[in-house]
């Protein structure tokens, strides 16, 4: 056998393996999609959404648009230890199990004004829930939006002006 034909054999080959490995797995019931290990697409939805209810858009825009959920997924994967984890599991759990109990649905499927309810009764006294509004609002403003659109940017290689009653909040 010539190297060419070798060459075109093995490469079909491979291709057939590969297209058969891709059919076998694409057509097998897959799980609820993550976003990493510890984080949903469904959970990442619910913190955009808690986070558009806290910072909601007006002029500036708002946490979804600043991707607050996506960010939020990512530090608690990377940052927080499997207690904290657990903890922030069970305060998006406790938030749609209040739902559920109050209007009889989870907090993705509420309505707008039920899901404000929602947040106000959270406000009045869950501790979990207090540390997951301070990640939005510290996503937030770490991102590149409100870094730029709600603070007055001033890029640093610009003029420093230490004198000056304009703050950045």
């Amino acid at each position: 056998m010539e190297r060419r034909d070798f060459i075109i054999k093995s490469t079909k080959s491979i291709g057939a393996i590969s297209l058969g490995a891709l059919a076998i797995y694409s057509c097998q019931p897959q799980g609820p999609a993550m976003f990493n290990e510890d984080i949903s697409l469904e959970e990442i939805n619910m913190i955009s959404e808690l986070g558009e209810i806290i910072i909601p858009k007006t002029d500036t825009p708002g946490a979804k648009e600043a991707k607050v959920g996506e960010f939020i997924a990512v530090v608690v994967h990377d940052c927080l230890p499997d207690e904290k984890k657990k903890e922030f599991k069970e305060t998006l759990e406790y938030i749609n199990k209040e739902g559920k109990e109050t209007f009889g649905r989870e907090f993705l499927k509420c309505k707008e004004e039920e899901r404000v309810q929602l947040v106000v009764k959270m406000e009045k006294g869950h501790e979990g829930y207090k540390e997951l509004k301070n990640l939005i609002v510290s996503a937030y403003l770490s991102s590149e939006i409100g870094m730029t659109q709600y603070f007055s940017y001033y890029p640093v290689p610009g003029k420093y002006d230490g004198c000056t009653t304009d703050r950045p909040w």
